[in-house]
């Protein structure tokens, strides 16, 4: 019995596509410095963007906005607020018709300024890290949002 050497893994490369993957994996593995190997798949989350959760979570998600990027979480809070007696002002974060249509620097303003006669207070510089909270605030949403979003270039 010979044993084809490019499908021993169940599908067969032609020999030459064979060597260049065996050439591509030597790159990559030496690519890992310090003992750390390329990740695949998940990765750790960045530090801002951990941070930018925890914002949401203690300033945005149980006052107005729910908890997190699904519509039950939004319904969940908007009924809240029904049966409160008071009417819900305030927009699904997550939306994508709403994520993808503003800038950094519009979401930063509101952060800062509120909106008039609605229940979004300014906060403004209330958070500890002033603008790097306010950026790690904006970088959750929009990751969180999974829409496709628009390249903006700041004002």
């Amino acid at each position: 019995m010979t044993v084809n050497r490019s499908s021993v893994t169940g599908f067969t490369l032609p020999p030459g596509k064979l060597l260049c993957a065996i050439a591509v994996s030597c790159a990559l593995a030496s690519c890992a410095d310090d003992g750390h190997t390329a990740a695949v798949g998940l990765q750790t989350p960045s530090p801002a963007l951990v941070r930018g959760a925890a914002l949401y979570a203690g300033s945005c998600s149980d006052f107005c906005h729910g908890r997190g990027p699904s519509a039950i979480d939004v319904v969940t809070t908007t009924l809240a607020a029904t049966a409160a007696g008071r009417a819900s002002d305030a927009p699904d974060l997550f939306d994508c018709a709403w994520i993808t249509t503003k800038s950094d620097s519009e979401i930063e303003q509101v952060i800062i300024a509120g909106i008039a006669d609605t229940r979004m207070v300014g906060f403004g510089s209330n958070f500890p890290e002033g603008r790097r909270d306010h950026a790690a605030l904006i970088g959750y949403l929009r990751m969180a949002s999974a829409c496709e979003t628009q390249s903006y270039s700041e004002e």
